[in-house]
């Protein structure tokens, strides 16, 4: 704003973004996105637009703001202006998006010594989402509007998109926008800041330079169910799903290591049959879902290792049962080429899909969920009975991001230039997730596996492949320090988000114009 000093606007921008409940995966994010379109149709010389999602439930939206410098060298200053829900802040949820009173709150209510030492400090701003992320989106928000009334060399895009807690829809879509934006300003994508609250250690702030995979396994176990006098007849799909759980659930030996970094290793999150009632009988089928994080791995190695998993767990039961029964282990994509040779599979996947599609639009169901439905529908079309493990993907999926894969020397001598201006130290992988993951992938990514094995690709899920592929986008994650987001404790550094910060942004601003081919 004309008159005030940087930091105070992005104080002021701050505020007025907390201010706004935008949980993610709901309605309240279109308000964010209204503030932020209309926050940037008011700066001249900005051309900024709101790219709907298609068939999103809660009709959001992709924002942007382009500046024009001299150059097509461009800066992309990327945010996600949705926030988690404040079912933490418990009684004081009330005040979760007012930031004084809150203040007040944690003042009577926190017992944490170093929470209250903050809070006493008056050094650190409370409120849901002043952490994650719009301390980081405030501070982009107000460079972009100071080098709007004085832009240089290097162009400049505004990006903030919804869902990133979620399922990233609006990451996804920004694929596209990207892309587009490209092709029509003939932009050049030299960086892409994406400011989330980075952590210390040592006093010193942590940021990235990539940002780790994820991808969520679906395994349905199909048993045989009998009364369970007799047992030994039958096969509980629960036993099989709990020997492949105990053989994977922390095994350090199927994590990714990049130097001194390492992933976390693979965590089972949904383990249950499928009965819909009690009886006295084995249950016919079970299915759990798992979290796996990778730097190297693809969506083949993870395939290959549960299925190896999955069949020296059947070999193991069958063979303490001294079952003479034969249980094959099958991937999602086995099952839908199975189904394929049976008459009037097309028109009923294409059925079955159209429906998850509707249970995810009314909230009703998750993607977990649904694939394993879709799963057991499949088996049910081709009227199998007999025992099998099949194992699928379900989104939402993240593939690994590397800036430094591009070796770009100019991107390097940037890093040297951050480090040189303010005390942080770069890391290779972020290992908390990011939308980062779709800017800078490997371009020989082989999605055919993903893309056969993850069944509700299509209307449900997708993302343009290609689209990503071409971008290549070298990223920081760097922001503000922040503490304890997703808590009633959340918050951020005051000096970091209105000063430094943007002192950064304004940095890169410079370097990218004044090496502008």
């Amino acid at each position: 704003m004309y008159g005030m000093k940087r930091s105070e606007r992005v104080l002021e921008l701050l505020r007025e973004m907390i201010a706004i409940d935008s949980e993610t995966n709901t309605k309240k994010e279109v308000d964010m996105e209204t503030y932020l379109h209309e926050t940037l149709s008011h700066m001249q010389g900005v051309t900024c637009g709101m790219i709907h999602i298609p068939c999103d439930a809660h009709g959001r939206s992709v924002v942007y703001g382009l500046i024009s410098g001299s150059s097509t060298d461009t800066v992309v200053f990327m945010n996600h202006h949705d926030v988690v829900g404040v079912e933490s802040y418990g009684t004081m949820k009330h005040h979760a998006f007012e930031p004084d009173e809150l203040l007040q709150d944690l003042l009577r209510q926190e017992t944490s010594e170093d929470v209250l030492r903050d809070l006493h400090s008056g050094e650190w701003l409370v409120g849901r989402g002043s952490c994650d992320m719009k301390g980081g989106a405030a501070a982009q928000l107000a460079v972009f509007e100071e080098y709007a009334a004085h832009p240089g060399k290097a162009s400049l895009l505004y990006l903030s998109v919804p869902d990133e807690e979620s399922y990233s829809s609006g990451m996804r879509m920004a694929l596209s926008v990207l892309q587009d934006l490209k092709k029509s300003y003939g932009l050049s994508y030299r960086l892409l800041v994406d400011s989330e609250p980075n952590d210390k250690e040592k006093g010193t702030l942590v940021s990235y330079t990539g940002s780790v995979g994820k991808l969520l396994p679906v395994v349905v176990v199909q048993g045989k169910s009998v009364h369970i006098e007799k047992y030994g007849q039958g096969i509980n799909p629960l036993s099989i799903l709990a020997q492949l759980i105990v053989d994977t659930e922390g095994d350090m030996s199927l994590i990714d290591v990049c130097g001194d970094e390492m992933t976390p290793p693979p965590a089972w999150f949904y383990l249950r049959d499928r009965k819909e009632r009690y009886d006295v009988s084995l249950p016919q089928r079970a299915a759990a879902c798992a979290n796996f994080l990778m730097y190297h791995k693809r969506p083949d190695d993870i395939m290959q290792i549960l299925m190896q998993s999955a069949r020296h767990a059947v070999d193991k039961m069958l063979n303490k049962m001294h079952s003479k029964l034969t249980m094959p282990v099958l991937s999602g994509a086995e099952l839908v080429k199975r189904a394929m040779t049976y008459p009037g599979f097309d028109v009923f996947y294409e059925n079955v899909k159209n429906t998850s599609f509707v249970s995810l639009q009314n909230g009703k169901s998750t993607y977990a969920q649904e694939t394993i439905q879709v799963i057991e529908k499949i088996l049910q079309f081709m009227g199998m009975t007999e025992p099998v493990v099949v194992i699928a993907f379900a989104p939402p999926y993240y593939p690994a991001a590397d800036s430094r894969m591009l070796k770009d020397k100019r991107f390097d001598s940037l890093l040297q230039i951050i480090e040189s201006v303010t005390d942080v130290t770069f890391r290779h992988y972020f290992n908390g997730i990011s939308d980062c993951s779709y800017c800078c992938v490997s371009p020989d990514l082989n999605a055919t596996t993903l893309k056969n094995n993850l069944l509700l690709w299509g209307k449900s899920y997708q993302f343009d492949f290609s689209a990503m592929a071409q971008m290549q986008i070298p990223f920081v994650l760097l922001g503000p320090w922040g503490k304890d987001l997703h808590e009633r404790t959340e918050r951020v550094h005051i000096d970091s988000v209105s000063d430094k910060l943007p002192a950064i942004l304004e940095k890169i601003i410079q370097y990218i114009g004044d090496t502008a081919v």
